[in-house]
Order: C-alpha cells, then structure tokens, then sequence
C-alpha cells in the first residue's frame, strides 16, 4: 500500500487540494477472516450526492477541483444518530466545517451549517476528519483540527449546539497548550460527560526546546462535565506516539475509556498500543497489541480501530508495515488489554486492504475495510456473532471509482450501517444485516468434535426438545443468561423430529438464533445418547458444562443459572 507522508511545506492553497487528492491512494482495505455472507440493504444516495462525467480519470480529476463548501465537495465526512433517530453528518470540504441533518438516513439533508472556515489551513489529512457527539440532553459537539500557522503547528476546536443543530457556538480551543494538537477522539458517558483525547506535541517541543530532539507526539486527554463548554486541566496518558495517526477510542461496559493508538517505542518502532483507563481520570498501563516492529520514522497516516462489546471484550483492527507482519489486521482481548489474540490477517493482501473500522451491536461484532485493485476501491464487511471468535466470510458491499473517504460504522437502534462518501456517488448509508440463522445437523460422532473444538476454553452444551415443556420455558432465560456471557462457547441441541424451521422459530424467540444450534439429524436414540453419557436415559432438558480441560459436568431438568455464572467465573 502506499502510504502518503504528511505534508510538512505546502506553498499554494492549489497544491494541499491535490495533495488532499493523492491521499486517496492510501485509503484502501481488507479482506479474510471466516464463514457465512452478509445481508445488506443500501439506504441512500445523499441528495447533495455528487453526479460526474463517465470517464474514471474525469471524475477524479473533477472531484481533485472541486472547491465548495458542500458535501459534494467534502473530504471527510463523519455520522452520528441522535436520540430522535436524525442522522447528522459533520464534514471538512471547501476549507469548511460543516454540518446538516438528515431525516430519512441520508436520501436527503436539511440545508447545511457551516461551523468553521479555515481555508487551506483546514485539517483534512487522510486520518483528519470533524469528529461529532451527542450528550444526554441531545446536544451536539464538534472537535476538528486546524494550522493555526505556516509552520503547520496545529489546534483542535470544539463547538457546541443547544437547539437541536441551529446554532452552534463560535469554536474555541480545546487546550490552552501553545504547541501543536490534532486528531481528536470524543466519547459521551454514561452520565453524559464529554471524553476527549488527541495527539499532543507539548513534551515534544520541551524535549527539543533543551536540546533532546524528539519525534512523534503524545495522547492527551480530558473531561467535560458540562457538554463541552469548558474542559478539566489536560493530562498526558501516553508520552510517545506517533503524531500523525487517529486515535481510536471506546468506553468500556462500566463506562471508562480505552484508547488505541500508534506509540513509539524503542528503536523508533511504531507499534500498537492500548490503555484501559481504572478510573475516569487515570488511564492504566500501556499494553501493547502486537509486535509487528514497524521501524520508521515516516508518517503512516493510518490510525487504528476499536470496539468494546457489551461483554466487555475488547476488539481491536490496526495497518502496519513491519518487519513482523505487514497488511491490516485483527486481534481482540478478554481480560480488559491486558493480553491480546495473535494478529489475523484482514483482506485479500493483494489488494492493499487498509482503514479497517469496527462496531459492536447488540447482535454482530462488524468489520469493514478497503480493498484497491488499480483502478475501482470495494468496501468489505464480515460479522462476528460469537464476540470475533468466529467470523462469516468477507462480502463486498459497495465499490466506486475515484475518491472517497474511510468507510464508518455506526448504530442505531442496535442495527449498523455503513457511512461511505465517495465523490462519484456522494454519501452512501448502507442497512448491514447478518444471515438468516439456520440450524446445522447434529450427527453421530459429532459430541467429540465439539468437545474437541471447544478445548482450552469453558463450553456450555444444552439439549433441548420442543416436544419438552420445561425446555421450552426454560429457552428465554438461556437467552437473557447469555447475553451477559456473549463470548462464551454455547451449542444448543434440538433432539425431537421437528420440522428444522419450527425448531428455529423457537430459538429466535428465546434470543438464541445468533448462538450455535443444531438439530438431531436421525433419531436421538440410546447409540447417540450413549457416546454422550453411558448413563443417560433420554431425560429433558440436560446440560453439559464442559471446563477449559475437558471435564464435563452434568445438569439434568432446569439449571440454577447463579450457579451456572459461579462455574464460568470460576472458569476465568
């Protein structure tokens, strides 16, 4: 892939527009990691939606050119849903930040409103783009990065709405620190708090100021107790990162931050790293994700990805050029950052896979990323149901030819959707779906292959029968159990000779579609019964606990499910 370094001398407004267009060559993704298609719906073509000549070499050159303030216009272009279900987007374009609000997801805007005007010292690197929050009283909050000089020393701005998107106040510094910050991350509470964190070049300058020179930046960071008006004293969680990289950020299910970004460590070597913060003002040790020894002193211009799920699993996607591994790739943790999956790789390698972006809904864990095969750019999307243990296979789900922007992920009403802008078809807001559950045949000698692709991890085995009342009663409380354990190991086995659809009607109303299901293939008689447990004589329901090591334990009739949560923390 290549990766544009940052432009340090830019002498014409003219030539950082076409170095804004180069930066495309950067913005592509990634493919593989497992099984089942993707189902998706695409929402909208914005209104504002750019319509250009057929030609692939005109329509880059004329969105090269294109110099207004509108979004057909824009670089970067970032989404939000309110609490009223409006889909805002918060876009850099024409030297501009901007703003409008969409009722319809994304087939129209309302007139837009402009923030800020900066010209060509408007921020709008690969990795720069107006971030947007809501607070718990609906209102709105905008951070973005400018040079505030010729020497590209840069500031964030924050700006804020209290009348649903009217107005919105005149943009005021985030810090008072006279050096140079960029990139900022915002996260909303629980309790309605503003988290902000971004690139800092405080302890930069100190440290050339005295003759130790010094490169890259640090991760600063600070709250807001009342809706980004005024900030608490900045602090440092990271003295070395990369200065030229996004930081990725996610609040954790007891509502503390975690942050991803590219440090520096020794050697000049820019790996990932992650925090986990213990309380909301002191971050936890820096744990790093990988080892990919990516020695340089380059600017990558290519930030990370991250996600934390209600289950408090930590999922994490990241670019690297190292001498360990090179191409776009995936890792997640359960034990809060503390340690982290080995790498697995995103995408097709062939095909420059790059800007990979996560979200965790109620339902998926969803990846998606870019892939570039000369001449057209395809986003990517595959989905997790099982916390990223397992993942269905890489669907592409929108191409275009010419510029666009990273592709996002966002939320709304536990549904995701993919927000692309592209300058050939303008904003796109894409419905992703999972597959339709379907149940899988349990046949004889399969109880050891399940045994022995659970191993080395706790597993929990049901069988169930939709003959069996006291099955049926029991279901939904499995699926409410189970959505405080959505990364444990769960396979749950019909054994009555139901039609299979009826079987996974069942299990969709107790919560359980997404879970793996199976039906008895042949009937469930003493030959199957026995491989299972010798003394088991066809008693419903029966649930086998089966430990890291293998040992199973055995629950005939209702399970005490405190009882079940003791043995899986006991498992931990």
């Amino acid at each position: 892939m290549a990766l544009i370094m940052h432009m340090k001398q830019l002498a014409l407004g003219s030539t950082l527009r076409l170095a804004q267009s180069l930066w495309l060559t950067g913005m592509v993704s990634a493919g593989g990691i497992l099984a089942q298609p993707i189902a998706f719906a695409q929402h909208s073509h914005g209104a504002q939606a750019t319509t250009i000549a057929a030609s692939p070499a005109t329509r880059t050159s004329t969105a090269a050119q294109c110099k207004d303030t509108t979004l057909q216009c824009a670089r970067a272009a970032t989404p939000l849903f309110t609490q009223d279900g409006a889909l805002w987007l918060a876009w850099a374009g024409g030297g501009a930040i901007s703003i409008a609000r969409s009722t319809d997801l994304g087939v129209s805007f309302e007139p837009r409103t402009e923030i800020a005007q900066h010209g060509a010292f408007l921020d709008t690197g690969p990795d720069a783009r107006p971030q947007l929050v809501s607070d718990k009283q609906n209102n709105l909050i905008i951070a973005y990065g400018f040079f505030r000089d010729k020497n590209w020393n840069a500031q964030v701005n924050v700006s804020r709405s209290v009348d649903g998107g009217k107005n919105f106040s005149a943009p005021a510094p985030i810090s008072q620190d006279p050096t140079s910050q960029r990139f900022p991350s915002l996260l909303t509470d629980p309790q309605g708090q503003i988290f902000a964190s971004w690139i800092d070049k405080r302890l930069v300058a100190q440290a050339n100021k005295s003759g130790k020179k010094q490169l890259g930046g640090s991760i600063a960071y600070a709250w807001s107790p009342d809706g980004a008006q005024t900030f608490s004293q900045e602090s440092i969680a990271q003295a070395s990162s990369c200065e030229c990289c996004r930081i990725a950020s996610a609040l954790t299910p007891e509502g503390l931050p975690v942050i991803l970004y590219r440090a520096i460590f020794e050697g000049s070597v820019r790996d990932h790293a992650t925090q986990t913060f213990t309380t909301p003002t002191q971050p936890g040790p820096t744990r790093r994700v990988a080892v990919d020894a990516w020695a340089t002193d380059s600017c990558p211009h290519h930030g990370p990805a991250l996600a934390v799920s209600a289950a408090g699993v930590q999922h994490v996607a990241w670019f690297t050029q190292g001498s360990a591994r090179t191409g776009s790739f995936y890792a997640r943790s359960t034990d809060q950052g503390k340690t982290y999956s080995n790498p697995v790789a995103i995408g097709n390698p062939e095909a420059m896979p790059g800007r990979p972006y996560l979200l965790s809904t109620r339902s998926a864990l969803w990846l998606t990323w870019k892939e570039f095969d000369g001449k057209r750019t395809a986003v990517f999307a595959q989905y997790s149901t099982d916390d990223g243990v397992q993942w269905s296979s890489p669907k592409m789900i929108a191409e275009t030819v010419g510029y666009s922007d990273h592709p996002l992920l966002i939320q709304r009403e536990g549904i995701a959707y993919l927000s692309w802008l592209t300058a050939a078809q303008g904003y796109r807001l894409l419905k992703l779906e999972v597959d339709s559950p379907k149940l899988a045949l349990y046949q004889p000698g399969d109880w050891k292959k399940i045994l022995t692709a659970g191993r080395g991890k706790p597993q929990i085995i049901h069988f169930w029968g939709f003959t069996c009342g006291p099955c049926l009663e029991e279901l939904p409380h499995w699926g409410k159990f189970l959505k405080e354990f959505a990364s444990v190991k769960t396979v749950f086995i019909e054994v009555d000779q139901v039609p299979l659809a009826t079987a996974a009607q069942a299990l969709a109303q107790a919560g359980l579609e997404h879970r793996d299901n199976r039906a008895s293939a042949a009937v469930f008689d003493e030959y199957l019964r026995h491989e299972i447990d010798p003394k088991w004589q066809g008693e419903l329901p029966i649930t086998m606990l089966v430990s890291a090591k293998g040992e199973v334990r055995r629950i005939r009739g209702a399970v005490n499910f405190e009882q079940i949560r003791a043995w899986l923390q006991a498992q931990r």
